[in-house]
């Protein structure tokens, strides 16, 4: 998203005043066949985790999916909620549940996962290039011989 401005600057762990990443569990009986929401949870001594939770098959329970860390950085993708739609048994899941204060709201994925703009898209300059999604801008040959030296 180089040369872009989110609308919402929090994007992609919240959207506006909606909480899209959850610090605590939402209750069991609000979620329907097709909802999940993300949460993070602590895991053991080591660093917590991002789990998805939803409806479980009996639909008294919730199912608790841990998500690979080395995921994380393809979580907020169409390509990930279909990776993990393969993985499970059952109802396909399409709506992240996002919370407020006081609402929960169930958003479709597909919306989640596109952040909005401000701004429309600067032209890289020229000696500027996209590095794992980054901006990055060229180093003067001065300040490379001096690092090497």
């Amino acid at each position: 998203y180089c040369g872009l401005l989110f609308r919402h600057e929090g994007w992609p762990l919240c959207v506006h005043e909606k909480i899209v990443v959850q610090l605590a569990a939402i209750d069991w009986r609000i979620l329907k066949p097709g909802d999940f929401y993300l949460q993070v949870v602590p895991y053991l001594k080591k660093s917590p985790r991002i789990v998805v939770k939803c409806l479980a098959k009996d639909k008294h329970n919730v199912e608790e999916v841990v998500i690979p860390e080395v995921s994380y950085t393809s979580i907020f993708t169409l390509e990930w909620l279909s990776t993990i739609n393969g993985e499970r048994m059952g109802i396909a899941l399409e709506n992240c549940l996002l919370t407020t204060d006081d609402k929960i709201f169930r958003v479709p994925w597909d919306q989640v996962v596109k952040p909005e703009f401000i701004n429309k898209p600067k032209t890289p300059q020229l000696g500027e290039a996209l590095v794992n999604g980054v901006c990055t801008s060229p180093v003067a040959q001065e300040d490379l011989k001096s690092d090497l030296e």
